[in-house]
C-alpha cells in the first residue's frame, strides 16, 4: 500500500545556502552549492526508507523523459541541473535522518528567483509556490544579509499565496547563524528578533524562526553516515564539534514546550557505535548531539512530527 506524501518546498533567494540546507537534510552532498545561482531546475526528492542509493530521471518542459540514472551522484545532478532542456529532476532515495511512518516526505528544491540573468528561475519557483500540493515551505534566510529587497519581494508573494490557504505552513531557517560576529554587535538573539519583526511587517503572524548552521550540519551528518569528507570539511570538523552550544535551539521561536522537548532529547541522546575520524574514531552519540546543536535537530524534530502517526 502506498503512503500519503508530505511535500516540503525549500525556497530561498540566491546564496542563502539553500542547497547546503537540503544536503544537510539528505546527509550527503547531492546538490551543487556555491556563492552563485546554482539551481536552474525543479528537483523533487522522494524519501523512501532503506533504498541503498538515489536513483531517478530528468524531464523536459514538455514532460518528456530525457535522462535516467539508477545511481545518482553529485556529478549527475550538476550535469542535469545545467542542461537548459531539463525542467524537472525526479529522484528517490533514503534520507537517513528522517523515518517515514504515516507519510513519505518529498522535498522540492527550487531555483533562486533573484537571478537577474535568467527570469525563468523565478517562474519555476512561483510555479511550485502556486501549485498548492505542498504542506510546508522551508524558507531559507541568510542571517548575515537579512532584509534585502529580493527577499522582501519573494516573501510578499509567498505570504499572499499562503493567506489563501490556512492549512499550509512556513518555517523560516535563519541560515549561516554561525557566521554572525558578536564583536561587531551581531548577537544571535538580536538578529532573530530583527528577523521576527521583519517577517511580521510583511504579514507573517508569529513566524517560526530556526537559526541554523547548515555547513556544519552537513559535515556532521556525512560523518554519521560514514560518507567521506572533502579536505575543507575535514579542516572544519573541530569547529563543528566544539564551537556550537545550545544557543541556536534556545534562540528559535518555536513553542517553549517543543523547545524543552528538544533540549531534553539532546541531553538523553544515546546513539550506539563509533565512526572513523582522522587517525581515530568518534562516538555517534557525540555526532548526533552536535548535529542537534546546528539547529537541524529542531528542523528534523518538526519534520518528523509531520511524518509520524502520533505526535511526540
Amino acid at each position: 500500500m502506498s503512503k500519503n506524501l508530505f511535500d516540503v518546498a525549500v525556497i530561498a533567494t540566491m546564496s542563502a545556502g539553500k542547497s547546503t540546507v537540503i544536503n544537510a537534510l539528505l546527509g550527503k552532498e547531492l546538490l551543487h552549492s556555491a556563492n552563485e545561482a546554482t539551481t536552474a531546475t525543479i528537483t523533487r526528492i522522494h524519501d523512501q526508507d532503506h533504498l541503498p542509493f538515489f536513483s531517478g530521471s530528468a524531464y523536459s518542459y514538455q514532460n518528456e523523459l530525457l535522462e535516467e540514472s539508477h545511481k545518482i551522484d553529485a556529478d549527475t545532478m550538476k550535469k542535469w541541473n545545467a542542461d537548459p532542456n531539463i525542467k524537472l529532476i525526479d529522484i528517490a532515495g533514503d534520507i537517513q535522518a528522517l523515518h517515514n511512518d504515516a507519510m513519505d516526505i518529498v522535498i522540492y528544491d527550487t531555483p533562486g528567483p533573484n537571478n537577474s540573468q535568467d527570469e525563468s528561475h523565478e517562474n519555476l519557483t512561483m510555479e511550485v509556490i502556486n501549485d498548492g500540493n505542498y504542506g510546508l515551505i522551508l524558507y531559507v534566510l541568510n542571517a548575515t544579509q537579512l532584509g534585502v529587497n529580493d527577499d522582501k519581494s519573494l516573501l510578499e508573494k509567498i505570504q499572499a499565496t499562503l493567506e489563501k490557504d490556512p492549512h499550509k505552513q512556513i518555517i523560516f531557517l535563519l541560515n549561516k547563524a554561525d557566521c554572525l560576529d558578536e564583536e561587531k554587535g551581531e548577537r544571535l538573539d538580536k538578529v532573530v528578533a530583527n528577523a521576527q519583526k521583519y517577517l511580521i511587517n510583511i504579514g507573517f503572524n508569529k513566524p517560526t524562526i530556526i537559526p541554523t548552521a547548515a555547513h556544519y550540519a552537513l559535515i556532521l551528518q556525512k560523518m554519521l553516515n560514514n560518507t567521506p569528507l572533502t579536505r575543507t570539511e575535514r579542516a572544519d570538523v573541530n569547529i563543528a564539534l566544539n564551537s556550537l552550544n545550545d544557543n541556536l535551539i534556545i534562540a528559535s521561536t518555536i513553542e517553549t514546550t517543543q523547545k524543552l522537548k528538544i533540549l531534553n532529547k539532546l541531553k538523553k541522546t544515546k546513539a550506539i557505535g563509533r565512526v572513523k575520524f582522522a587517525n581515530g574514531t568518534i562516538t555517534k552519540q557525540r555526532l548526533s548531539k552536535s548535529i542537534m546543536r546546528t539547529g537541524f535537530g529542531v528542523v528534523q524534530y518538526l519534520l518528523q512530527q509531520r511524518l509520524s502517526k502520533t505526535p511526540f
